[in-house]
């Protein structure tokens, strides 16, 4: 590495252009060569503490390259303040003035910003000076007073008002820039509601997946529920028949019957609808024991007694329907 002081400055860029094998620059140009000898020149008559140097510059892509580079600090000021000095390194890239120079800003102990319009985590930065940069509009010299500008609006160590006062007059670039930090600042703020959002409605959409899963546990109940009544209508459809059957057949009997009958006499074939409401009420029984055995409440050995006794009472109540009914036929 080679370094200079101010006073010789423009001896060391012309050493440097000149120097050739391992030492060579990778400007190949000669016209580049003059235009950079002179941004050089004017950047180091306007900032002086910038020292001057030749190294070795690594490309993201792994290519390897031997550059200008400068480093020194940058004092920022703002319209009412003294902000912290920005520490900067400076590479002049070996297609300049063509493409921009790549700028760095040296955090040293003060980290930078997350979320930095312009300034990166690894403290590249970025303007909107860089981005539309366009020889010979644009030069180094013009970029540092822009980049001075764009740090003063926000600065990369300590938040800073962004929005210029009323009567202040600011350039067209300037102008731009703060609206281009404005613009970032309004996304990231856009950018977070929407995830609260987006957060909001996964939740919602998570509650409502719950409340169909609901809605389907009802509803499934409400189908079996119906199943089961559908069932029940169908057991009594038999005696509703038989008492039709018995309203039909004695209705004569009970509008012409004299004052002298007796209940019994009225309800002669009542032993069938008894009959009918013993067999029903057995059904029920088997219903009930079924249930406790199925949840465990019952062991089989009782529930199989049971059962059997139980239907050894209905065979009997329903031979005793058969002969009662076939009687009246």
């Amino acid at each position: 590495m080679a370094s200079s002081s101010s006073s010789s400055s423009i001896k060391f860029i012309e050493k440097a252009l000149l120097a050739t094998g391992s030492f060579a620059l990778s400007y190949t140009d000669p016209d580049q060569k003059w235009l950079i000898r002179k941004h050089l020149t004017s950047f180091l008559q306007d900032y002086p503490n910038f020292e001057l140097s030749t190294d070795t510059f690594n490309h993201n892509n792994g290519s390897k390259v031997q550059l200008f580079s400068l480093e020194g600090s940058l004092r920022i000021r703002s319209s009412t303040t003294q902000l912290p000095t920005v520490q900067l390194t400076i590479w002049i890239h070996e297609n300049y003035p063509i493409t921009p120079p790549l700028v760095f800003i040296n955090p040293d102990s003060i980290p930078i910003r997350t979320n930095h319009p312009f300034v990166s985590s690894s403290g590249f930065t970025n303007s909107r000076y860089i981005e539309t940069w366009e020889y010979p509009r644009c030069n180094l010299l013009n970029f540092i007073r822009n980049l001075k500008k764009v740090l003063a609006n926000d600065h990369p160590f300590v938040l800073t008002d962004s929005i210029p006062t009323r009567n202040q007059s600011i350039s067209r670039p300037e102008a731009l820039d703060r609206l281009a930090t404005s613009l970032h600042y309004d996304v990231l703020t856009i950018m977070e509601r929407s995830e609260e959002e987006i957060e909001n409605l996964w939740k919602l959409q998570s509650e409502m997946k719950q409340r169909s899963e609901s809605v389907n546990t009802i509803i499934t109940e409400l189908e079996n529920e119906r199943e089961t009544l559908k069932v029940r209508a169908l057991n009594l459809k038999d005696p509703t028949d038989v008492l039709e059957n018995w309203a039909e057949t004695n209705y004569r009997k009970l509008t012409s019957m004299d004052d002298d009958m007796g209940i019994e006499e009225m309800f002669e074939i009542e032993s069938e609808v008894e009959g009918l409401a013993e067999d029903d009420a057995i059904e029920d029984v088997f219903r009930v024991l079924e249930e406790a055995a199925a949840r465990g409440e019952l062991e089989i050995g009782s529930y199989l007694k049971q059962v059997r006794v139980l239907a050894r009472e209905q065979f009997f109540v329903r031979q005793n329907r058969l002969k009662i009914e076939s009687f009246h036929i």
